[in-house]
């Protein structure tokens, strides 16, 4: 089942597992997407893969070591300035605009209900991801689709910040909203492997 036909079923979540992120930049070309907006761009490595569609893009990134995002070494401001130059080299090629801000700061220099689609994968904290869907939700058109990444209960010592699935869940329960996840976490005959899945809803 490809990701279109998988929008006549409902759930929270419907699980699409023969489909990985990779295929949503052709999901979005097959729904008559033009542009969206990518939130947490790092090296664009997935901001390729979208613009490799034929998609407008714009990439929603501080490259900022702020204190919720701080590692404490006194270099990685340095790295974030080469991640950020790094992405403006391979992305070079295509309709990219750069918007180096947080993402709530980034707000006003896109028009309500102007994008196609958002791709949300910034900051992984509980408050920051909630923020990010309500507010970035704003900024698609009816019809158009609200998707990011990471839909996962991470359990462990240093990724206590990780809540994306919480956030995922706690939104569309609050909201009443079926919502997808592609892929699958382990390898499973026939299934796509992707141990960080994806999600989407469409907005209504």
């Amino acid at each position: 089942m490809n990701i279109k036909d998988a929008l006549q079923f409902k759930g929270r979540p419907f699980n699409i597992p023969d489909a990985g992120r990779d295929d949503l930049p052709e999901f979005f070309v097959e729904m008559g997407y033009k542009v969206g907006a990518e939130i947490g761009t790092r090296q664009g490595l997935y901001a390729e893969v979208i613009c490799k569609a034929g998609l407008k893009l714009y990439c929603v990134d501080p490259w900022l070591d702020y204190p919720d995002y701080s590692t404490g070494r006194p270099e990685w401001q340095s790295q974030l300035n080469s991640q950020y130059e790094e992405t403006k080299k391979r992305l070079a090629p295509y309709n990219v605009n750069y918007i180096r801000k947080l993402s709530m700061d980034a707000l006003n220099d896109i028009a309500d209900e102007s994008l196609d689609f958002v791709y949300i994968d910034g900051n992984h904290d509980f408050v920051y991801v909630i923020n990010d869907i309500h507010e970035w939700s704003k900024k698609v058109k009816k019809g158009g689709c609200i998707s990011g990444h990471d839909y996962f209960y991470h359990r462990g010592h240093g990724f206590e910040k990780i809540k994306v699935r919480e956030a995922v869940d706690s939104y569309t329960t609050v909201y009443n909203k079926d919502f997808y996840v592609i892929g699958e976490k382990n390898s499973i005959e026939g299934h796509k492997r992707d141990k960080h899945r994806s999600w989407f809803f469409i907005k209504e």
